[in-house]
């Protein structure tokens, strides 16, 4: 099946310029990891995560927590840092090399590359390069679970 047919067509998504503190919102109200990073015209320029931001704000944490940490030492250094990195733009932070999908690529392609490279979501955009939605691996899972359904 293709991608196109199962994504989500939640546009929600920041701008370069978006301030962080701002992003962070917005993936605590969608209940997201990471937002697509669009231009003006809609066209996907990057992607920002919730490791983007942490690893902003105390790289040396996250590779502590990489190496198999299940806690933060000290939560009131990490909310002081990410406090004053609130008004910082995006941009700064943000991924610029995204792993994306177009509508036409097929579903197993999107599953394994997300298996892959260790994502849990993509964004897709059109052939122009305009972001047009999200694929995860929930969606994938989804679609095969109702697959065997039928």
């Amino acid at each position: 099946m293709r991608i196109g047919d199962l994504m989500d067509r939640d546009l929600t998504s920041v701008t370069e310029n978006t301030p962080l503190k701002e992003a962070i919102e917005m993936l605590s109200q969608h209940n997201l990891t990471g937002l697509p990073v669009v231009d003006e015209m809609g066209f996907l320029v990057g992607f920002i995560s919730e490791k983007d931001i942490i690893k902003a704000s105390l790289p040396s944490y996250c590779e502590y927590l990489e190496k198999g940490a299940a806690f933060i030492p000290d939560f009131d250094q990490l909310s002081e840092k990410l406090r004053k990195k609130g008004m910082e733009p995006v941009g700064k932070y943000m991924t610029r090399k995204v792993i994306y999908f177009s509508e036409e690529d097929s579903d197993l392609h999107a599953a394994l590359s997300l298996i892959q490279q260790g994502l849990k979501m993509a964004p897709v955009v059109r052939e122009d390069g305009v972001f047009v939605g999200i694929v995860s691996r929930a969606h994938l899972i989804e679609h095969i679970m109702c697959d065997e359904d039928e």
